[in-house]
């Protein structure tokens, strides 16, 4: 039996008070899965942050033989 391949990656959120005023959130996003590095995200809601992180959760599930192939 072969060994399975491991898949990993990593989110860091910094997230900070623009001015220190609770309605001016700022997030820069930088996340990876295996050694592809996403470009930097910059988001300014919690309901935004909440998408970043779970796009990223379902993209680190799909196994890449499951990734789908979009013609050119």
């Amino acid at each position: 039996m072969e060994p399975s391949e491991e898949r990993a990656g990593s989110m860091v959120l910094r997230a900070w008070l623009e001015g220190g005023q609770p309605d001016c959130l700022r997030v820069r996003i930088l996340s990876s899965i295996g050694p592809d590095q996403a470009p930097p995200l910059a988001v300014s809601t919690p309901e935004a942050v909440h998408e970043a992180v779970q796009s990223w959760l379902e993209q680190l599930l799909i196994r890449p033989d499951d990734v789908p192939v979009t013609p050119g």
